[in-house]
Parts: structure tokens; C-alpha cells; sequence
């Protein structure tokens, strides 16, 4: 042992630990009740403890008997200030010494736990203050056990009382002074943010609190000075407000900051976890709510356009079955009546010669006329078969099966099917095609009858559209062309059909998918292929079928569907 150690009060001439302490007349009135409560205890016969880092310097008989121990040797051979010191409360006195150390005073008491010779843990009053010793800065610790029998005084603690009050709330409770120092918090506050008791004791700055916080990961990655700069900013904001933030346990906690007259701040930890679970669960009850009603949505749109096409369906069974009949005879009678008039011809042709010129001219002009109007009944008869044909067809919707189909052969197969059909009406047509099939695009599961039909109704009307335009053109510099492009969409695929034939107009185009609207002339068109195609792309399928147009230059329509079949083939789902 060095005879730093000895218990010699003037060993080198320097001050011992009772010279370091001002005796109680010499304190200055103004001192606060803290200081007040600091000096009473010191004239209680303190112990006394002089340490710097680990290393006990010094310690007086009080303290030796304080603890249990025969002389204060005992104690000067310990080889740790902190075994002294109970596990728990090692970082909290680690930092409590070191801010000593570094200078600072605090005034108040603080009651700590110590362990006694004999191995028991008891509760003492301490004090720290820095002093010189052997010309560098030390730990002085001033340690007074408080119990009536022993002859000690009994005094109150302020912050005893606080501590007992704030503990019992339900919350978690962090005061600050108005220099950002904790002056206490409750074991929920603990608890709540999982720190160890006696983590932070009173008058440790707010910043230290806040670095321990950054240094287990609470603020995340970034620069250290700013987050915690930001931390302590909203803290120390003028003003009551409130937030929320999830501690590293997983607790989410609603914190509330209220100030104080003396310009300290009270924050409250109220631990909402259990409401932002069920908030939560409510959110995604509410969602999968929201999901079911849209599909309930979707699914009574499609009975609606069921029930459209059931109605459709039996009225046009109705007219099929009233029409049928009468429109076989018409065609059947016009085709036998120009024949039977070609014989009645054949049979007075030798009367020919019998005729005056004016005569056989009117005769001839009569015959002419009556081959026209066969001709024109037969046409028309058969076009009104087409109608009823068609408006079958419409109500009947789908009815095939869904498969996996190769979309670009497809459209090709449709494109084929479509300019054949136009060139066998007029061979003098000609377009040029533009082809940008995406391989991508692979198989879809679509109900391929159903898809080729939409598009060989687009095709047509394309067809009909560029014909249009072409018998327009008065100068011969216009080249019809149709462009045909397939795209991968990740979860949908499109088809763009574009061709620069005669366009529609904007009021065309809102009418353009509703039955029975057709821009073509009279006997040229049922207005049923295009609400029929939309029927099939955006109920059927669940896709899109959206048209953009200029008049007189061009028109686009852009089929979307999705990779997933979403729902039944209309047919389908009536069948079951």
C-alpha cells in the first residue's frame, strides 16, 4: 500500500477529504434547499471515499463502519471502486464518476445502493464532488446511511417523494430542467425504452441519453451529430406537441412533450402498441372489406351484363322465331321470282320481233326494274338474316373455353382472316401493314374464340375505314396503312391497332361501343361488333379497351388484358 493510502491527512502536504469539505458556517445563505441538504449531511459524520478511475485513494473510518468493515484498510485493498457497487447500477455509477471528474457538481442527493462486508446490498444517501488530489482531479463520495435508531438524522427527500410519485404512474414520465439535464424518471420510462435501472440517474444531460439511443441503433443510419441534434430539437421545442415512434422492442409509443413554467419540460411515454395493432388489423379488415366489395362490384356487373344478354338473348329469339320464317320466303321467292322471269324471257323472246321500237324499249326498261327490285329484296333479305344472326351472337357472349394461347399468333391469324375476307368483297384493295409483335408477349390465358373475334372486328373496321379515305382521296398521294403492335406489360399485355383511314370524331367516339350505333351507312353495318368486342375484353376479361382518334387521320384502339385470368367466360359462368 502506498502512503497515498494510508489514512495520513497531511501527506505531501496535501488536503485531505474532511479539509475539502467547507464546514456548514462557512456556506453562503443564498445556496438553494439542495445545497442546504448537502451540507446537513455532511455534519452528520459522513463517509468518506476518495477515488480516481477504479482505484481507491482514500477512504475514513465512517465509511468503513458504514459498510461493515473492522478499518478502512479493509476497504483500501479492494481492487475495484466498483465492487462496491452492485451489477445493475455499474454504468450509471461509471458515468456518474466521470462527469465528476469531469468537473461537474451536482447539489442534490442520490440514493444509491452499496454492498456491506457481510455481502448484503443497503441504501445510502451519496454525494459527489471533484477534488484535487496529489495535484489531479479525484472523486470525493460522501456516503450517509439514514436510519432513526442509529442516531443519524432522518431528513426529507424531495426527490425520494417525486421518485415514488412519478413511479407510480401509468406512463412513462422524463423530466428535463431548462438546461436539458434529466431530473428524474419513472420505472415505466425504463421499461417502456428497455433501459437498465440506474442507466441515466438525475442530472445526466439529455445528450447522453440520446447518444446511448444512437449508438444501439434507435435513430438508424446517418451522420451522429445531426440525428441526435434533431432528436434533442424536438424535445427541447417550445410548445406542447406529441409524436409517435417505435422503440427497438417493437413498442410503439405515443410521446407527448409539455413545458414547464420554470422552463423545464415534462415528456410523457404512453405505450400504444396494442391500438396501432388493432388500428392496424382494423386497416386491413377494412381493405380486404373494400377488396371483397369491389369484386361484389365486378361480379354484379357482370350478372347486370348477363342478365343485359339474357334479355338481348331472348328478344332476339323472339324476333328469330317471328322473322326467320317470313325472311326465308322473301329470299327463297326472290331467287325462284328472277328465275321464273329469265324463263318467262326465254319463252317470249320470239314475240320480240313483234314489238314496235318504243314498245321493246319499255319492255326492256319494266324487265330491268324488276330484276333490280329482286335483286335488291334478295340482298336486303339476306342482310336482315345477317341482323338476327348478329344480335344472336351478341347475347350469347362467350362460351369458350379459357386456355393459354400465343397472342401474336393470334392477332396474325385474325389480321389474315380479316384482309381476305375484305379482298374477296373488293380486289382493287390494298393496304400496307406495319407488324412490331413484341416476343414477350408469349401465351396469355384468354379464351382464344372469343379474342379472335374482337380482333377480326377491329381489323374489318379498319379495312372499312382506310377503303373509306381511299375512295376520298382526290390527289392519289394517300397510302393506307395499318399498324399492328403487340407490347409486354409485365402483369398485362396490349394490342394497339392503328391505321390512318378517315378517324371519328369525339362525339362518335363516346357513343362508339353502345349496340346498335353504327357509322356506316345503312345495310352496311349492325352497330353490334364493337359492344360485343367491349362486352368481351373489359367484362369478360377483365381488361381495357380504350380508342384514341383524329378525324381524317387516324385511329387507335388498344386492347389490355391481364397475364391472370380474373374471371369465368360470361358463358361460362351462365352455364353454371
Amino acid at each position: 500500500m502506498t502512503e497515498a493510502n494510508n489514512g495520513d491527512d497531511n501527506h505531501n502536504g496535501q488536503p485531505t477529504a474532511d479539509d475539502a469539505i467547507p464546514p456548514p458556517d462557512t456556506v453562503d445563505g443564498t445556496l438553494d434547499s439542495a445545497r442546504r441538504y448537502r451540507d446537513q449531511v455532511l455534519s452528520v459524520i459522513p463517509g468518506l471515499l476518495i477515488h480516481r478511475g477504479d482505484h481507491i485513494l482514500h477512504c475514513n473510518e465512517g465509511l468503513a463502519r458504514l459498510l461493515g468493515y473492522e478499518a478502512a484498510d479493509d476497504i483500501l485493498v479492494l481492487p475495484s471502486v466498483l465492487d462496491l457497487v452492485p451489477e445493475d447500477a455499474e454504468h450509471a455509477e461509471r458515468e456518474a464518476y466521470a462527469r465528476c471528474l469531469s468537473g461537474v457538481i451536482r447539489h442534490d442527493v442520490r440514493r444509491i445502493k452499496r454492498f456491506r462486508a457481510n455481502g448484503d446490498l443497503q441504501w445510502f444517501d451519496q454525494l459527489l464532488e471533484p477534488v484535487d488530489w496529489g495535484g489531479r482531479p479525484a472523486v470525493m463520495e460522501m456516503l450517509a446511511q439514514v436510519r432513526p435508531h442509529t442516531g443519524f438524522i432522518e431528513l426529507p427527500h424531495q426527490w425520494q417523494r417525486l421518485q415514488a410519485a412519478i413511479d407510480a404512474m401509468p406512463n412513462g414520465v422524463l423530466m428535463l430542467d431548462a438546461e436539458g439535464r434529466m431530473e428524474g424518471l419513472n420505472s415505466e420510462m425504463l421499461r417502456l425504452w428497455d433501459y437498465p435501472p440506474g442507466l441515466f440517474p438525475p442530472g445526466t444531460p439529455m445528450d447522453v441519453m440520446l447518444h446511448y439511443n444512437h449508438e444501439r441503433g434507435d435513430y438508424g443510419d446517418g451522420d451522429p451529430s445531426e440525428k441526435i441534434a434533431m432528436m434533442r430539437s424536438q424535445l427541447l421545442r417550445k410548445g406542447a406537441h406529441n409524436a409517435e415512434r417505435r422503440v427497438p422492442s417493437g413498442r410503439v409509443l405515443d410521446i407527448r412533450t409539455a413545458p414547464r413554467a420554470d422552463g423545464g419540460m415534462v415528456v410523457t411515454h404512453m405505450d400504444i402498441t396494442d391500438r396501432k395493432r388493432i388500428e392496424d388489423e382494423l386497416r386491413e379488415a377494412k381493405e380486404r372489406a373494400e377488396t371483397l366489395l369491389r369484386e361484389l362490384q365486378e361480379t354484379q356487373q357482370q350478372l347486370i351484363v348477363q342478365e343485359k344478354m339474357a334479355s338481348l338473348g331472348q328478344l332476339t329469339a323472339g324476333i328469330a322465331h317471328e322473322l326467320k320464317n317470313p325472311l326465308n320466303f322473301v329470299n327463297n321467292f326472290a331467287d325462284l321470282s328472277g328465275e321464273l322471269l329469265d324463263e318467262l324471257l326465254e319463252l317470249l323472246g320470239p314475240l320480240d320481233d313483234r314489238l314496235n321500237a318504243n314498245d321493246r324499249a319499255d319492255a326492256e326498261d319494266l324487265i330491268d326494274s324488276l330484276k333490280g327490285n329482286l335483286l335488291k329484296i334478295a340482298n336486303h333479305g339476306r342482310r336482315a338474316d345477317s341482323i338476327v344472326k348478329s344480335m344472336l351472337a351478341h347475347s350469347r357472349g362467350g362460351g369458350g373455353e379459357w386456355q393459354s394461347a400465343d397472342v401474336n399468333a393470334l392477332v396474325d391469324e385474325a389480321l389474315t382472316l380479316a384482309y381476305h375476307a375484305v379482298r374477296a368483297q373488293d380486289r382493287d384493295f390494298n393496304t400496307a401493314f406495319v407488324r412490331h409483335y413484341d416476343p414477350a408477349v408469349g401465351e396469355v390465358k384468354i379464351v382464344p374464340q372469343d379474342i379472335s373475334r374482337v380482333l377480326v372486328n377491329l381489323f374489318t373496321n379498319s379495312f372499312y375505314a382506310l377503303r373509306k379515305r381511299q375512295t376520298l382521296d382526290r390527289e392519289g398521294d394517300y397510302s393506307p396503312t395499318l399498324t399492328i403492335v403487340t407490347c409486354d406489360c409485365k402483369d398485362k399485355i396490349e394490342i394497339r391497332v392503328h391505321d390512318n383511314g378517315i378517324g371519328m370524331s369525339q362525339s362518335v367516339i363516346e357513343k362508339l361501343f353502345t349496340p346498335f350505333f353504327t357509322t356506316k351507312p345503312t345495310g352496311e353495318g349492325t352497330g353490334l361488333g364493337l359492344s360485343l368486342s367491349y362486352d368481351i375484353v373489359v367484362h369478360q376479361h377483365k381488361g381495357r379497351f380504350d380508342v384514341s382518334s383524329v378525324e381524317n387521320d387516324h385511329a387507335e384502339f388498344t386492347i389490355t388484358l391481364p397475364r391472370a385470368a380474373t374471371a369465368m367466360a360470361l358463358g361460362e359462368r351462365r352455364k353454371t
